[in-house]
Order: C-alpha cells, then sequence, then structure tokens
C-alpha cells in the first residue's frame, strides 16, 4: 500500500491489523534492520500487509505481491508504474494481482497494461490518459474499459471499477 505520510501510512497498517490482516508501516523512521526484518516477514507470509512512504516504488522486488494499493496520488506516470509494477511482475506462485487504485491514477495515466505512444509524451504533444474510453455509471458505481485496439492481449485486465462515496 502505498500512503501519503507517515500518519497515513500508520493509520491505513492500523486499518488493516484491526480487521484482522497483519500489516506494519514503513517510512524513512523505520530503522534498516528493522525494516530488513518487516521485509522478511512479509515474503514468508508473516505479515500479509506492508504500507508505505515513498519506500518501495523504485528497486523493491518480490515477484510474489498479488495486491497493490494506491492510496497517495502522483503527477508522475513513471512513479505510477513503478508502484503498480511492484504487483504486475510474473511469478510461479501467483495468477493475478488486484490494484485498487483510491485516488483515481487510472484516470490520469490510463491503465498500467495500456500501450502508450512513448515518442509523443516525450516530446510534450501528450499527457496523461490520452486513449479513448467508454464509461458507464450508476448510483455512484463506474466502470471504465479502454477501447484499446490489441484488446484480446490485455483480456481481464482492461476493467477499472470505481465507487464514490458521495
Amino acid at each position: 500500500v502505498y500512503a501519503v505520510s507517515i500518519a497515513h501510512a500508520r493509520q491505513i497498517a492500523a486499518y488493516y491489523s484491526l480487521h484482522g490482516v497483519e500489516s506494519v508501516a514503513i517510512d524513512s523512521r523505520t530503522p534498516a534492520l528493522e525494516r530488513k526484518e518487516l521485509v522478511e516477514d512479509f515474503r514468508r507470509g508473516k505479515i500479509s500487509v506492508l504500507v508505505n512512504v515513498d519506500i518501495f516504488s523504485e528497486g523493491f522486488d518480490c515477484p510474489d505481491v498479488e495486491f497493490v494499493q494506491l492510496a497517495r496520488p502522483t503527477l508522475s506516470l513513471a512513479k505510477y508504474l513503478q508502484q503498480v509494477g511492484r504487483g504486475l511482475r510474473k511469478s510461479d506462485n501467483k495468477e493475478s494481482c488486484m490494484l485498487i487504485d483510491n485516488v483515481g491514477l487510472h484516470r490520469i495515466f490510463g491503465l498500467p497494461v495500456r500501450d502508450r505512444d512513448w515518442e509523443a509524451m516525450f516530446e510534450g504533444r501528450m499527457a496523461g490518459n490520452a486513449q479513448p474510453q467508454t464509461r458507464m455509471e450508476n448510483n455512484g458505481l463506474s466502470v471504465s474499459c479502454s477501447l484499446s485496439e490489441d484488446s484480446k492481449r490485455n483480456e481481464g485486465l482492461e476493467i477499472v471499477m470505481t465507487h464514490n462515496c458521495l
């Protein structure tokens, strides 16, 4: 889980733990040795959820991750792709990865599996989610589906559901 601040990370970890899911918050104040032990506990399954503040966006290699929750906004496509990428690595022990986007980053950047015109992005001709989409809404529940040319390749990964609590 990617949180906005240390306090936010601790609140999220406490919430999961309160509901029976063993969770810990890791941030810049977590001593290196303790951080290493917590990550090993996560790898062994002793801890189910690691909530972090800019600790696991880059360089964290644990292909068995099956769940990524985005609870912090970013305006960086690279950071978004790195965060969701923690769960999209292939592993023999994994069939799927659940991505929960609490802050609507998929609306800005599109789904992580979509094709991007990197040249246009680097030249500044395109930014964000410049891809056609279809959208259906019903009582605050919305479903967005990307209309990619290669929809067969991404089948099963192209639906994002969000719920507005207003």
